[in-house]
């Protein structure tokens, strides 16, 4: 490791905390050096913030190196703007904290302490009631149980961005190539073990959140058809599902009605045989959509341009465990 480089790099998405950025950048320079001492950087990441708070950064920047801008041209949002910091973090781990305070930064030593001892991925978890309206509330519990029911990997509920990340992870993270993006369950796809650390979120420094319930909708659809392609696949079975029962309901229609000269006198009508001639051909349809969507969902895999696997280590292979940090 050379001189210059950092253990620990501290990734802050930030986006019109100007209010509350001061009190928030002391407590967090003071958890920092309690961890690292003085082997940091801090990577504030403006998305396109229209106060004060790109100043009030550079500002640190002036007199601290270790203080980093950087500024994005307008608001990506978020996701983008913690890929970018990621992307600039040159620490031997990587430590993802929310700017409005509401990740507790007393934690983080017990974050680096868990680095320290061998964990890959440390996660924050959220826990207690948090507050919230109950429809956030509502959406939240619905997301996390649709979530993990439709997809392969599971989220731990509760689990936030409050997480640091070693450099073998930056690196696979950094291979993964969609746009629209969910980092948490990025992070988690990639497959290291994950070491969990509860915390009890607190309020805000100052300010809204600019987590809207038509952001959180978006994110949480990105987060689906990232992480999942059976949502293609649903029209298919819906269709097979037609196609059988109306196949079905023909048969027996014929069956009781010409074969049989209508014994049990249901009296259906050429009205009635139509419409299940018609719900046939729909389920027809569908089926064929969801054929279709096998082709699509193998499109959707391949142009994510995500990695084939991930290594670890291979010792084998001449690549040596990480060291103990």
């Amino acid at each position: 490791m050379s001189k210059s480089e950092p253990t620990l790099s501290v990734v802050v998405p930030v986006f019109n905390e100007a209010a509350g950025l001061e009190m928030f950048h002391k407590s967090l320079v003071d958890s920092v050096e309690q961890a690292i001492r003085t082997e940091y950087e801090i990577i504030y990441v403006d998305d396109g913030s229209r106060d004060r708070t790109p100043q009030v950064v550079s500002g640190w920047h002036d007199k601290d190196q270790r203080v980093k801008l950087l500024r994005l041209s307008r608001n990506f949002g978020k996701e983008a703007a913690l890929t970018a910091g990621i992307t600039a973090a040159t620490g031997r781990a990587v430590l993802l904290i929310d700017g409005d305070g509401q990740h507790p930064v007393d934690l983080i030593p017990r974050f680096v302490a868990a680095w320290r001892e061998g964990a890959r991925v440390v996660v924050g978890v959220r826990s207690g009631k948090r507050a919230m309206s109950w429809s956030k509330r509502l959406g939240a519990q619905f997301f996390y149980r649709l979530f993990n029911r439709l997809t392969e990997q599971k989220l731990r509920a509760g689990a936030t961005d409050f997480r640091l990340i070693d450099r073998g992870v930056q690196q696979a993270f950094l291979q993964l190539g969609e746009t629209e993006r969910i980092t948490r369950g990025l992070i988690d796809w990639l497959g290291f073990e994950p070491h969990y650390i509860e915390f009890r979120e607190r309020p805000r420094e100052s300010g809204q959140t600019a987590n809207s319930l038509p952001k959180l909708f978006g994110l949480a659809t990105n987060s689906f058809v990232s992480l999942s392609p059976k949502p293609l696949y649903w029209f298919g079975y819906l269709g097979v599902f037609i196609t059988v029962a109306a196949f079905l309901l023909g048969v027996i229609v014929f069956v009781e009605q010409l074969l049989l000269g209508d014994p049990l006198s249901w009296n259906f009508t050429g009205t009635a045989m139509l419409a299940i001639l018609i719900l046939f051909l729909i389920g027809i349809v569908l089926l064929s959509q969801g054929m279709l969507s096998l082709y699509i969902s193998h499109i959707h895999h391949q142009t994510k341009g995500r990695p084939l696997y991930v290594v670890d280590y291979a010792e084998s292979a001449g690549i040596k465990a990480p060291d103990e940090t």
